[in-house]
């Protein structure tokens, strides 16, 4: 039988008060983020930035604001290829990783909908098992975004050359409204791109598919449950614009903007994206006619 929004919605939160260790993978992936940064950062100063120092006989700590940011450009503008090549690599590492939380973090809510409970094993379970493959998906969406570069060609073409623009300010005009076009569809390209694959990973790890296949099973569930999954979207869009309107508000006082920044953050690890992973998956796998563990059980277990 398939569940409404508002049942999908009671029942997931359900879930997640029997299950709030779902919140581990993504308490892993902020701590895993943060090493990750640590090291980047670490390696950059150590293989590029050290080097420089050292060799021109400064004594770091001595450096000024000024002659840093003087060591800083050079370095970018004699090292471009490599920094891009270094952010490449790392970008690409990084979503292997958290390729792997969240996988764990699906693996984790299915196993909780169909079985009323789960643990940590599922997490490295389901994590290691679909990681890979999570990768793959993610690598190929972002080609698929990067493809919307198209829509800013006819922008670029009509600017030509930059003595012309220069010269002719209507010209200018003209070219930065196409290229501003260009933009807006991207984005637009990209929101409807977003709202069409949003089942593709949890049809990866649910069923255990490879990443072609995946697409092509979260797309067609997609077109086959348009209406219900729209609508889920929309009041998850919500709760994001309600954290930014208390943002707003609190942001008039400096006190209370400092206590909702770590509200905010402890609320969107622990909370807020737990539950819109159970939700999602809960609605994937009730479309589907998997059976869900029962809220009547829910209740009898109380």
């Amino acid at each position: 039988m398939k569940e409404d929004i508002g049942t999908i919605i009671s029942r997931g939160f359900s879930t997640w008060t029997r299950n709030l260790v779902i919140c581990v993978p993504f308490i892993l992936e902020i701590l895993v983020t943060v090493l990750l940064s640590m090291l980047a950062a670490v390696l950059f100063v150590m293989v590029l930035v050290m080097p420089i120092v050292s060799g021109s006989n400064m004594d770091p700590e001595q450096l000024s604001p000024e002659a840093m940011m003087a060591i800083l450009e050079s370095l970018f503008s004699a090292n471009l290829l490599i920094l891009l090549a270094f952010g490449i690599v790392f970008l690409l590492f990084y979503t292997l990783i958290q390729s792997f939380f969240a996988a764990g973090a699906i693996g984790m809510s299915k196993e909780a909908l169909e079985k009323g409970d789960t643990g940590i094993g599922d997490l490295f379970s389901y994590g290691l098992e679909n990681f890979f493959n999570l990768f793959l998906l993610k690598v190929l969406i972002s080609l698929l975004v990067i493809a919307g570069v198209v829509f800013l060609i006819p922008g670029f073409l009509s600017m030509g050359d930059i003595g012309n623009i220069i010269n002719n300010p209507q010209t200018a005009l003209a070219s930065t409204s196409l290229l501003a076009f260009g933009l807006i569809l991207w984005l637009l390209y990209f929101i409807v791109l977003s709202i069409i694959l949003i089942f593709v990973e949890y049809a990866l790890v649910t069923d255990h598919l490879d990443p072609v296949s995946a697409i092509e099973k979260g797309v067609s569930f997609f077109m086959a449950n348009k209406f219900p999954a729209l609508v889920l979207w929309v009041l998850l869009i919500g709760i994001s614009v309600l954290f930014v309107i208390i943002g707003e508000v609190f942001s008039y006082s400096d006190i209370l903007a400092q206590i909702w920044t770590y509200v905010d953050f402890v609320l969107t690890v622990l909370v807020v994206r737990p539950l819109i992973t159970i939700w999602w998956t809960r609605f994937y796998l009730n479309r589907n006619d998997r059976k869900l563990y029962s809220f009547d059980e829910y209740t009898l277990d109380n």
